[in-house]
């Protein structure tokens, strides 16, 4: 069956203006922003188990693999992110394609069992397709004010590549296929703090990335100094609450 039957086209201008409401940042991240080192990005894979804590139990819920690699695009150089985010019941498998260079968003496909989606990005023009749960799949088909970056997932990757050190403030819009709009984070970076990974102390840069979830909560993570690879992650509300966890572990 094909998903984008009897689905009306939807135009559409993305504004990449930051919010009015947002405090004046140190950077404001884009495509192309010297502060961006792709360099940094490690490549290999990654696996992370989440937990959710209740009474101080933790339950493992998931587990995600990341696995970064350089290929040929075209007349690209680029890098391919492959996620598999495994759930009971469901496993949601991420493709990412972007340019090496600079990372823009060429092609990100989602395909899970309650929502999937597929944009490419020629030049300035986004065009594809998204299906939220319940609801009936949507065409994409917008103008871009200027290459983006896309929605980061399970598994972030941005920001370890900024110049991460200690009161270092930054805001990043991605696109989200989900939204047809760009999504605005703030990270800051609020300490320097040792964790353990695999058994060892790991020196990394402690950045509280902002309201996430459900009311009230608050998204942290650790990001590997040596590597920039985020090895831990908590998704915290008040005392007491369920508490949320992710832990990288072997390859």
């Amino acid at each position: 069956m094909n998903p984008l039957a009897g689905v009306g086209l939807c135009v559409l201008v993305l504004s990449s203006s930051p919010p009015t409401h947002a405090q004046t940042p140190t950077d404001t991240i884009r495509v192309g922003s010297p502060a961006v080192n792709a360099k940094l990005l490690t490549l290999g894979s990654v696996v992370v188990e989440n937990f959710v804590e209740e009474d101080g139990v933790r339950t493992l819920r998931s587990r995600t693999r990341q696995t970064i690699v350089p290929a040929r695009a075209g007349d690209n150089d680029v890098v391919v992110l492959r996620v598999a985010h495994e759930t009971e019941g469901d496993t949601t498998q991420t493709v990412l394609v972007l340019r090496r260079d600079d990372l823009a968003l060429l092609h990100h496909s989602v395909r899970a069992a309650r929502d999937s989606a597929s944009v490419t990005v020629s030049g300035l023009h986004v065009t594809g397709w998204a299906v939220l749960p319940n609801a009936p799949a949507r065409l994409i088909d917008a103008r871009l004010e200027h290459p983006v970056f896309p929605v980061e997932g399970q598994i972030p990757w941005l920001m370890g590549l900024l110049p991460l050190a200690e009161g270092y403030v930054a805001v990043i819009p991605y696109y989200s296929q989900w939204q047809d709009a760009f999504l605005w984070r703030r990270i800051e970076v609020v300490a320097s703090e040792s964790v353990q990974v695999g058994g060892a102390p790991v020196d990394c840069w402690k950045i509280d990335a902002g309201p996430l979830g459900p009311p009230g909560y608050r998204m942290t993570r650790w990001i590997d100094k040596r590597t920039r690879r985020v090895v831990q992650s908590a998704l915290l509300g008040k005392p007491g609450e369920k508490a949320y966890w992710a832990h990288a572990t072997a390859p």
